[in-house]
């Protein structure tokens, strides 16, 4: 097997992971629960950006559309646009400090959420964009992503240099 095509499936293969871990969550912590696809693909797409970009984030969001039941090409759409972004910086958010990227990353994880309340099929009743515990838990969702952003880099910034070849 080629060494490029080898690599490729390593990469796939944490991704699939990921998504597996988003889907078969428990129920009551999806609200704030990190989504750890997302994370992954920032990951790769700032370690390895010329083998991880905006089609496999587009496959991946559709996926999630796919299997969540959300509006179709809502994930596809912002998993892209976060790709694009960090395509776009990637010099300076790959130099950053591990700190720093977390600060950045709360704020688009906060985005994240607040672009999902348009999606009125995941919008409980009576919950609107204004309100406090809406906000809270977007917060802690923007939050608990964040946190997560460190343990995601060395976990697949050992796993790379295990594993894939480059």
């Amino acid at each position: 097997m080629r060494i490029n095509t080898k690599n490729k499936l390593w990469i796939y293969l944490t991704l699939i992971l990921s998504i597996v871990l988003d889907i078969f969550s428990p129920e009551m912590i999806m609200y704030w629960k990190p989504l750890l696809t997302l994370l992954c693909l920032i990951y790769w797409n700032m370690a390895l950006p010329d083998k991880v970009g905006i089609t496999e984030a587009m496959l991946f969001g559709l996926l999630l559309d796919l299997y969540t039941g959300s509006l179709l090409g809502l994930h596809a759409l912002l998993f892209v646009c976060f790709t694009y972004a960090c395509q776009r910086f990637f010099y300076q958010f790959r130099v950053s400090p591990i700190w720093q990227q977390s600060v950045i990353l709360f704020f688009l994880f906060f985005i994240f959420k607040m672009v999902f309340t348009f999606d009125f099929l995941n919008v409980t009743s009576g919950m609107n964009v204004s309100d406090l515990p809406f906000i809270s838990s977007a917060i802690l969702f923007a939050l608990t992503s964040s946190l997560c952003w460190p343990p995601t880099v060395y976990i697949l910034r050992e796993f790379r240099r295990k594993k894939i070849v480059t």
